[in-house]
């Protein structure tokens, strides 16, 4: 099976950010855009309080499984369907950046979309950023529309007699090319 790239993203990369929190521009867009068109969702919370904020919030969340993390060491996977109140507790972390997510993915239809590891290791799918940098394209541009250019009377008629001209000297030359070469 076909596995898309992925790519780092680096468009912040000289700029101080920790894990959620000090994010803007365009990641955050990228991010919210995730949230909104994923499916499902896995985040991973370690046995250690500094890296599992947000454990407690994602563990009320309906439709969701908990299974330990193979990763690492009484780490556990919350795993579960995008529904409204994953959305708005994702979008709430993006937007008032009060919980530090420490490792999490975002799926649709089960592709992977995007991902953030370690806090700021940030990874988008080379199928996802290609949706979104469209998306952008035809919102933020307007496609100019061609003069319309209308041939003055004759013009047709002495184009398509040059054109006829042409294909015929063509097709006798290849008719006197195959009989030279036979």
């Amino acid at each position: 099976m076909f596995e898309d790239r992925e790519y780092f993203y680096i468009g912040d990369r000289n700029k101080s950010t920790n894990g959620n929190k000090n994010i803007d521009g365009i990641w955050k867009s990228v991010l919210k855009y995730g949230v909104l068109t994923a499916s499902h969702f896995e985040a991973r919370f370690p046995d250690d309080p500094a890296l599992s904020e947000g454990k407690d919030e994602f563990l009320q969340l309906p439709k969701i499984s908990v299974e330990p993390w193979s990763g690492m060491k009484r780490a556990v996977t919350v795993k579960g369907e995008m529904t409204s109140e994953t959305r708005t507790l994702f979008l709430r972390i993006i937007d008032s950046e009060d919980i530090r997510l420490w490792n999490f993915v975002l799926f649709r239809d089960g592709k992977k979309l995007l991902s953030v590891s370690d806090c700021n290791d940030r990874i988008v799918t080379e199928h996802f950023a290609k949706e979104f940098m469209e998306k952008l394209f035809h919102r933020w541009f307007e496609a100019i529309p061609e003069p319309e250019i209308k041939p003055q009377e004759g013009e047709t008629g002495e184009f398509l007699e040059i054109l006829r001209e042409m294909t015929q000297e063509i097709v006798s030359m290849l008719e006197r090319d195959q009989s030279i070469h036979g």
